[in-house]
């Protein structure tokens, strides 16, 4: 792996997982630091996670996490939705017994992870449940654009589940609805609970208050200390491993 992929990994992993807060400033030097490499690789990771929409790079100000609006939230979430409902449909055409295969896998890890809060477990078996529509479905193009918006929504639904309101036993409870829906042959009342399942985001986000103002997390990114949060191995359980 080269540095450049494993700083754009990391620093990734670290904003979904929540690691790294919504809107806080990143010191490219001290990020650089904490990974032991040089400030090149942090730099160009940067502008991949900026054009995947997970950072803003400031012109004279700096690096920041991304910070987004309902309306960015509605309209990923829309798109998201429309995508993995094609996907389904495909994919229950196409690969039935392949994406089942999947599916239940999937379940069963997220079953075996909520009683130990395992919630990076549980994070990459929620991804992978949801892989098994869109890498099953025969279309690559659909996956291409569903990775365009991906990580972002990620990030927003991992806070949305490690808030109030029991939202991962909800999105756990949906996810087994869905399986037995589809086991049933019920496409199209799978295919509503997928959309309730991924637009969901956005009465949560109607909740949240962000500032619009970059650079107001308290300590300045250069007083962050990286280190734990970059500390865990790149290949480490419950990383997320697609490129996205």
């Amino acid at each position: 792996m080269s540095m450049t992929r494993d700083a754009f990994t990391r620093i990734r992993d670290a904003i979904v997982s929540g690691g790294l807060e919504l809107g806080e400033h990143l010191s490219e030097a001290a990020i650089a630091n904490a990974l032991r490499m040089s400030k090149a690789p942090v730099r160009a990771a940067f502008i991949e996670l900026r054009d995947k929409g997970l950072v803003s790079v400031v012109p004279q100000s700096g690096t920041y996490v991304f910070t987004p609006t309902p309306e960015d939230v509605r309209t990923m979430s829309e798109f998201r939705a429309l995508l993995e409902d094609q996907a389904l449909r495909e994919a229950y055409r196409l690969r039935r017994d392949a994406m089942f295969g999947r599916l239940i896998a999937a379940v069963d890890i997220m079953r075996e992870a909520i009683p130990k809060r395992d919630w990076d477990g549980y994070r990459a078996a929620d991804n992978a449940y949801h892989m098994a529509f869109l890498e099953e479905c025969g279309n690559p193009y659909i996956l291409q654009a569903y990775n365009l918006t991906a990580s972002a929504l990620e990030a927003l639904r991992v806070r949305l589940q490690g808030g109030a309101g029991n939202f991962r036993e909800r999105s756990f409870r949906e996810h087994l609805e869905m399986l037995e829906l589809l086991q049933a042959g019920k496409l199209d009342e799978t295919a509503a609970v997928l959309r309730n399942h991924i637009l969901i985001i956005n009465a949560w986000m109607a909740g949240q208050r962000f500032s619009a103002d970059r650079g107001t997390r308290k300590l300045k990114g250069e007083d962050r200390d990286y280190t734990a949060i970059f500390a865990s191995d790149v290949s480490a359980p419950g990383r997320v491993s697609r490129s996205v």
